[in-house]
């Protein structure tokens, strides 16, 4: 496990649809002190996307090749494609921000736990509001043919089953509201930890005094 001083870890996982990337995307602009890992991926870029902002695309063949060289924190090849968060940004955020927010899924997610400490992480998984709102979401992003969104449907409630690996677990009713939920989180742990750190010292003062 890695015990160098680190800032918190910010996970957030969901099945395809439910919209952790756009989740992500709201909470940067609504928290100034997060930066997010931007993963590596064997994948092509989409007409919308931008290389280096939405991801780093490489070729397979090299992706291969950060992978036998340790690049990656966590690499997981998915519908095809190979997608990995590097360790250098951990350690780029350690200078510039408090937190490092993960767009990552459960197989990810549970290689991160493995290397660094619990409480270093929060992590949320995002449920949709239901299987039907889900195929819905799908198909509104015009990403896939019929057969890839049953696959992906399918794919997706396999990984549902594994939100109970996760300390919070929200439903996206609406973005906005989860949003602001997610942050709240984030921000009553950071007073929770700032309320034992400080409980902490005066104890060692009081206990010194005598």
């Amino acid at each position: 496990m890695n015990t160098e001083k680190i800032n918190k870890l910010i996970i957030i996982s969901s099945p395809s649809g439910a919209g952790k990337t756009t989740l992500c995307k709201l909470l940067i602009k609504k928290m100034k002190n997060i930066n997010l890992s931007i993963s590596y991926t064997s994948r092509n870029k989409r007409l919308n996307e931008t290389d280096g902002k939405d991801y780093f695309f490489v070729s397979e063949k090299k992706f291969k090749n950060l992978m036998k060289k340790n690049f990656f924190i966590e690499s997981e090849k998915n519908f095809n494609n190979f997608y990995g968060s590097p360790y250098k940004n951990i350690k780029s955020s350690n200078k510039n921000s408090e937190y490092i927010l993960f767009d990552i899924d459960w197989k990810g997610a549970r290689k991160i736990r493995k290397n660094y400490p619990k409480d270093n992480i929060i992590d949320f998984f995002i449920l949709p509001p239901s299987k039907k709102e889900l195929e819905k979401r799908l198909i509104k992003r015009g990403r896939d043919n019929k057969e890839e969104i049953k696959l992906r449907l399918s794919y997706a409630l396999k990984e549902m089953l594994h939100y109970k690996e996760y300390k919070y677990v929200l439903i996206n009713k609406n973005i906005k509201e989860t949003v602001n939920d997610i942050k709240k989180i984030i921000e009553y742990n950071k007073l929770k930890e700032n309320n034992k750190k400080n409980l902490n010292t005066k104890l060692k003062r009081i206990i010194n005094r005598n």
